[in-house]
Formats: C-alpha cells, structure tokens, sequence
C-alpha cells in the first residue's frame, strides 16, 4: 500500500513537471508568433507608406507639368530603362 501511494504521488510530481515543461514551450512558441506577427505588420506599414509616398510624388509631378506645361525626359528615361516603354 504504501508503496502505491510513492508511487502514485512520484507519477504526479512526473506528470506536473511534463505540463509545466509543456505549456513553458507552448508559451515560447506563442511569443514567437506574436513577434512575428508584429515584425510582418511592421514591414507591411512600411511598404504602404512608401508606396503612398511613390504615389503622392507622382501625382504632384503630374500637377506641377500639367500647371506649367512641361514634358519630363527623365520619366520617359525611367520608363525605357524599367522596361515599360
């Protein structure tokens, strides 16, 4: 008998250790993920603002040849050397 109760109680400090190392690595996992969440939100919100930014620069050159009438080289340069002319 009491050999069962050692027993018994021996598979249960076994058994608390195993979650606790269980849910200490869930827990390490978990916080990964959010970093990574985080970091991927991050570079997301960067590359938006900046192709904001590409848009409004563009839309402001456009506003600034349509005002003053002038042709811009340096677009049509831009556009044969990314392949778009």
């Amino acid at each position: 008998m009491v050999v069962q109760v050692i027993l018994a109680g021996g598979l249960l400090a076994l058994l608390f250790i195993l979650f606790l190392v269980i849910s200490r690595a869930t827990g390490g996992v978990d916080n990964s993920l959010y970093k990574l969440e985080y970091l991927v939100r991050k570079e997301c919100d960067i590359q938006l603002e900046a192709l904001e930014f590409k848009y409004k620069m563009k839309a402001a050159n456009q506003a600034f040849d349509e005002l003053h009438g002038v042709k811009r080289f340096a677009d049509d340069i831009q556009n044969v050397t990314d392949g778009n002319g």
